[in-house]
């Protein structure tokens, strides 16, 4: 039997990734991600899927494919999966801890292994110690859920002293790290956590891969290989040639040219989009201008997970006689993220102590641990020159605490793709004129309320269309399978003599 690619989620999208590999009786998928545009059609803050109906609402409205490898503990009385696609799932291999990547794999059967980097495995571990995950996102773990006992279409969670969190198992790509295994046995919650211990991937799959770094916005991500009979299937993830470590890049393709690949999976978030060229570098160099020309306060918004735009942001704080102050929700990441490439950040960081009645688990344990890097609001207005705020438009609210007079906002992400993002920019555009902030990133045109995003402060997460062209042809693939893209006929118009190949979401394409 020839091997099989079904896109299920993926093919004409931006996000979503839910790609199976069938091949040699076996297989894979890559990455099992959340379609936020499918989402987005129906749902908004408050109006969202239903965690009480399992996977109902999803599987009804087609936001996850009618497969048969779903969690039994969320499949209510009233689904039935008698009729639904037979898929082998061996693995998942994880390219990146982008939602858009990972978060239904907490939909899967607990039994299913997890391929990733170090790295993702630790953030994903973070994100669920933080418990504000959802059911799509118990990657690392998962919450026990049951059916009621009054309506068996309804799931519960189950009581925390009567189940304890299900541990996944991990396979990691490279050697594995005592200091990981030694965080993954843990969690700062009340419920139990029963864990499986992390395994290196190369001893415990019975067919042959391949990992490789990239430069992308998120530590950790990775392209992968699987040797099929039919030939090597190379699947991309997300990735650029624009970041500190774009040598990562460009040593996978070398690598991936030198396997003669049979298919070549490849992403194109940013066909069709404005072509813009900031570096890594560039956004760093442009964000220290703006907080040196500031004698006040100065806030870095930037995604929470992008810690390389962090790790930017702490040099611009030495550059510039500043300290940097995060939130206890990102030391708490940085802390476990020390235990998979064993950068200690938080020697260099303090931790906002922000005023709230009641903590989470996590947030305690980092008060205890970090005591010593604890700034109160007050410690920050008296001295606001000294400091620069990893705050988000979510966290201004914490700026009525400290009562700057006066400052400078620097927005280092993503530009609006969706009207409620737009609306959102208005909402902070408003806070930051309530406390005489200037706003370097975006601006709102104060006649017209057009929003206009500045040059310099931010860098994509992902190859041009130019640079995705060079690779493809670098690499030079039989067969090229573009996805994560809303324009894939851009690889057909662009690539002559090659055999691009589009895929149609849920239907399989034979390689021969």
């Amino acid at each position: 039997m020839p091997s099989k690619i079904t896109v299920f989620d993926g093919a004409r999208c931006i996000g979503g990734n839910k790609i199976h590999l069938e091949f040699d009786g076996r297989g894979v998928f890559f990455d099992f991600g959340t379609n936020y545009k499918k989402i987005g059609d129906f749902y908004e803050e408050f109006l969202s899927p239903r965690s009480s109906r399992g996977i109902h609402d999803l599987l009804f409205m087609g936001m996850i494919p009618n497969i048969n490898c779903y969690r039994k503990d969320l499949i209510p009385r009233d689904v039935d999966l008698s009729s639904a696609q037979k898929v082998k799932v061996d693995a998942v291999f994880l390219s990146h801890a982008h939602m858009d990547h990972v978060g239904n794999v907490g939909l899967l059967d607990v039994n299913i292994p997890i391929v990733s980097s170090q790295m993702t495995a630790a953030i994903l571990k973070g994100m669920m110690d933080l418990g504000h995950s959802q059911m799509g996102s118990e990657v690392a773990y998962a919450v026990p859920r049951k059916a009621s006992e009054d309506d068996a279409r309804i799931i519960e969670t189950e009581h925390y002293k009567k189940a304890s969190f299900i541990g996944r198992e991990f396979l990691m790509v490279g050697d594995c790290i005592n200091d990981l295994n030694n965080h993954w046995c843990t969690c700062p919650q009340s419920r139990e956590l029963v864990y499986k211990e992390i395994k290196p991937a190369k001893d415990n799959l019975e067919f042959e891969f391949k990992a490789f770094e990239l430069d992308h916005s998120i530590y950790g991500a990775s392209a992968f290989a699987i040797d099929t009979s039919d030939g090597w299937i190379v699947y991309t993830g997300d990735l650029r040639l624009h970041g500190k470590f774009k040598d990562k890049t460009e040593k996978f393709v070398k690598e991936a040219k030198s396997l003669d690949p049979k298919v070549l999976i490849i992403e194109g978030t940013r066909i069709g989009r404005q072509d813009r060229k900031e570096s890594e570098d560039e956004v760093h160099s442009t964000c220290l201008g703006a907080t040196i020309a500031e004698k006040g306060l100065v806030v870095a918004d930037f995604s929470p997970r992008n810690f390389e735009r962090l790790d930017t942001f702490m040099n611009i704080a030495k550059e510039s006689g500043r300290q940097l102050v995060v939130l206890a929700k990102d030391a708490y990441m940085l802390d476990i993220m020390k235990c998979a490439d064993g950068m200690d950040r938080m020697s260099e960081l303090l931790v906002y102590r922000d005023v709230k009645s009641k903590r989470d688990a996590f947030e305690k344990m980092v008060h205890e641990k970090f005591v010593g890097l604890l700034r109160d609001p007050v410690d920050i207005a008296k001295a606001p020159e000294q400091y620069i705020l990893c705050f988000s438009f979510w966290d201004v609210k914490h700026l009525l605490d400290i009562k700057p007079r006066g400052g400078t906002y620097i927005y280092s992400s993503s530009e609006a793709y969706t009207e409620e993002q737009v609306i959102d920019f208005g909402r902070l555009w408003n806070w930051m004129k309530f406390f005489d902030f200037k706003v370097r990133g975006f601006s709102i045109d104060e006649t017209d309320g057009k929003l206009t995003f500045e040059k310099g402060f931010h860098a994509s997460g992902h190859a041009s269309a130019a640079e995705l062209l060079k690779i493809i042809e670098d690499i030079n693939p039989d067969i090229v399978l573009p996805v994560h893209t809303e324009n894939p006929e851009f690889f057909v118009d662009n690539l002559k003599g090659y055999n691009v190949v589009l895929a149609q979401e849920g239907k399989g394409i034979e390689i021969k």
